[in-house]
This record gives C-alpha cells, sequence and structure tokens, in this order.
C-alpha cells in the first residue's frame, strides 16, 4: 500500500473513530475532528514536530484504535439529574479486571520472616501508648 493510500485510511478510520466515540457531543466530536485535520494537513506535527510521516500515521492508527475502544459516553438521565447512562458499543473493550480478582500477598509479616520486605529479621509490634 502507498503511503498516501496509508494517510488516507488512518485519516478516515480517525473519523469514524471519532464520530463512535464522540456520538451526539458535537462539540467534542468537532474539536477532535479539528484537531486531526490540523496534524494532517500540517507540514510537521504541531503536538509531536519530531515525528516523520509515517510515526505520525502509525499514531494516528493508534489513536483511532483508542478512540474505539476505550472511550465510553456517559449522557444525564432525563428523569434524575445524579444518574448517567453508558453508551457502551459492540467496539468497547470489557476488561475482566482479573489483576484486581488476584489477592495479593502481604510481604511484612509479624514474628520470624522467611523472605519478602525485611529478609529474614524479626519484626515486634508494639501498641502505641500514650
Amino acid at each position: 500500500m502507498s503511503s498516501t493510500q496509508r494517510i488516507l485510511n488512518a485519516y478516515r478510520s480517525s473519523l469514524r473513530a471519532t464520530k463512535v466515540a464522540f456520538n451526539n457531543d458535537f462539540t467534542t466530536l468537532n474539536e477532535a475532528r479539528n484537531k486531526i485535520r490540523q496534524e494532517i494537513k500540517s507540514e510537521k506535527s504541531i503536538s509531536n514536530p519530531k515525528l516523520n510521516i509515517e510515526e505520525r500515521v502509525e499514531l494516528l492508527e493508534k489513536v483511532s484504535e483508542f478512540l474505539k475502544h476505550n472511550i465510553v459516553q456517559a449522557v444525564k438521565k432525563d428523569t434524575d439529574d445524579s444518574r448517567y447512562v453508558l453508551n457502551i458499543h459492540k467496539d468497547t473493550e470489557l476488561g475482566d479486571n482479573e489483576d484486581i480478582k488476584v489477592k495479593k500477598k502481604s510481604t511484612l509479616k509479624a514474628g520470624n520472616t522467611t523472605g519478602g520486605c525485611c529478609g529474614n529479621g524479626q519484626i515486634e509490634l508494639q501498641e502505641k501508648t500514650n
């Protein structure tokens, strides 16, 4: 694929990603699209002037993927001002929170230790007296 075709594909993909991420939020949608247009049209990247064209296209592709998979809109419900509805779509990445579910082991123990942060030393827990 030619570099011009890759640039156009990345540009179109980024516009579609902004539509998915910021649907019905016209202010944010327009700002995101204007920023993408500025970056595409400029000779050098405005926010990252050291990037060459290949790196800029790669960055644009990554931003498009991030917008599509990681941004979720929250919209206030009409009936209650304190409630929001999340607009989760088919491309939204839903994590399984596996790292939170795994209980972390404590490295600090009272009494004799066999490793951890204190090596083979002994730790004494004393009650604070005033």
